[in-house]
C-alpha cells in the first residue's frame, strides 16, 4: 500500500513539473500587444477634454503626475539597461541614451506641451513668476523625499550595503501617486525637468539663478553616488532618483542665460536644437504610439510650438558651460 502511495505522489510531482514547464514556456512566448488605436483614441479624447479645463497654474501644479509621462506617449519597456565600462561606471553613450529617454518622456506628455503653450502666451515676467513659484515648491518636496529615501536606506559606500549589512536595493514607486494622494519622488523629479525645459525654451532669464542652484544640487548628488563602490547599487541610485540630466540642465542653463551672444558660448549655440512639438490637443500623431520614438520632426497641419534642448551634452561639455556662465 505504501508503494502505491509513493508512486501516486511521484506521478503528481511529475505532472506538476510538466505543467510548470509548459506554463513557463507559454510565458516566454508571450508577446506584448499594445492597445488598439480605438482604445488609445478614446483615452486621448478624455485626457484632452480634461486638460482643456485646466488653468495655467493648475496645469503647472499637475506636472508632478507620472501618468502624464507614461501613457500615451514615449514608452520605455521594463529593464532599461545602462551600458557599463570595465570599472562598472555608466558609459558616456549609455548616459546620453538615458538622458534622451527622459527628455522624450517629458516632450511626449500632453500636460507638458499644454504647460509650455500656456506659458508661452504670457508676458515673460508673469511666466517667470509662475514658474519660479512652482519650481521652489517642487524642489523642496523633491529634496524632502530624496533625503527620506536615502535616510531609510543608509549606505555603507565602501560595501554598497545598508547599515545592517544587507544588500542595498533601490525601490521607488514609479507611476501614479502615494497612498495619501501625494506625488512620488520620480513625479517631482519629472516636474522639475519639465519646468527647466520650459524656462530654457521660453528663455526666462529671471529663472537662471534658480536653475543654477538645481544644477549644483544635481552635481553634488552625482558626486555622492559615484562614491558608492558597488556597481549595481550605483546604477540603481542613478536611475530614477537624481536630478542629473545633461541635456535638461544644459538646456535650462543656456536658454535662461543673458550671455548667449558671448563668443565663448558660440560652440554651444551651434548645438542648441529647436524641435517642433505638436499641439497638445492634436490627435493621431507619432506621440500617440506605445513605443519609444524620436522627437517628431514632420509636423502635421495643427499648430505647434518649439522646444529647445541640446542634441548631445557630455559631462565635460556641461562642466565647460558651467565654467563660462560662472565668469563675471
Amino acid at each position: 500500500m505504501k508503494k502505491v502511495h509513493i508512486i501516486a505522489i511521484l506521478v503528481l510531482i511529475l505532472v506538476a513539473h510538466v505543467l510548470i514547464i509548459k506554463y513557463r514556456r507559454a510565458g516566454n512566448d508571450f508577446e506584448y500587444q499594445p492597445p488598439s488605436n480605438e482604445v488609445i483614441a478614446e483615452h486621448l479624447a478624455k485626457q484632452i477634454a480634461a486638460l482643456k479645463l485646466l488653468s495655467v497654474s493648475e496645469t503647472l501644479q499637475r506636472l508632478d503626475r507620472m501618468e502624464y509621462y507614461r501613457y500615451p506617449g514615449a514608452f520605455v519597456g521594463s529593464g532599461t539597461v545602462f551600458e557599463l565600462d570595465r570599472d562598472g561606471n555608466i558609459t558616456a553613450e549609455g548616459l546620453y541614451k538615458q538622458n534622451k529617454i527622459e527628455v522624450e518622456q517629458v516632450l511626449s506628455s500632453r500636460l507638458f506641451r499644454k504647460a509650455l503653450q500656456d506659458m508661452g502666451k504670457l508676458p515673460k515676467d508673469q511666466a517667470s513668476a509662475l514658474l519660479e513659484e512652482e519650481l521652489v515648491v517642487a524642489l523642496s518636496r523633491y529634496l524632502d523625499l530624496y533625503q527620506d529615501f536615502f535616510e531609510s536606506h543608509p549606505l555603507n559606500v565602501s560595501e554598497g550595503k545598508t547599515a545592517d549589512g544587507q544588500p542595498f536595493i533601490v525601490g521607488i514607486k514609479i507611476i501614479g501617486e502615494s497612498a495619501d494622494g501625494q506625488p512620488v519622488l520620480l513625479g517631482l523629479r519629472y516636474k522639475i525637468f519639465s519646468l527647466i525645459l520650459i524656462a530654457g525654451s521660453l528663455e526666462l532669464a529671471n529663472i537662471h539663478e534658480k536653475i543654477r542652484e538645481i544644477d549644483i544640487i544635481a552635481k553634488n548628488q552625482k558626486a555622492d553616488v559615484c562614491r558608492i563602490n558597488d556597481a549595481n547599487v550605483r546604477m540603481n541610485c542613478t536611475f530614477g532618483t537624481l536630478l542629473d540630466n545633461n541635456l535638461i540642465l544644459a538646456s535650462g542653463l543656456y536658454g535662461t542665460s543673458q550671455r548667449k551672444g558671448d563668443t565663448a558660448l558660440a560652440h554651444f549655440a551651434d548645438r542648441f536644437a529647436i524641435h517642433q512639438i505638436v499641439d497638445f490637443s492634436a490627435s493621431g500623431t507619432e506621440y500617440d504610439t506605445m513605443v519609444l520614438h524620436g522627437v517628431q520632426e514632420l509636423v502635421p497641419d495643427e499648430e505647434y510650438i518649439n522646444v529647445r534642448y541640446f542634441e548631445q551634452m557630455t559631462n565635460e561639455d556641461l562642466d565647460e558651460l558651467r565654467r563660462i556662465l560662472a565668469l563675471p
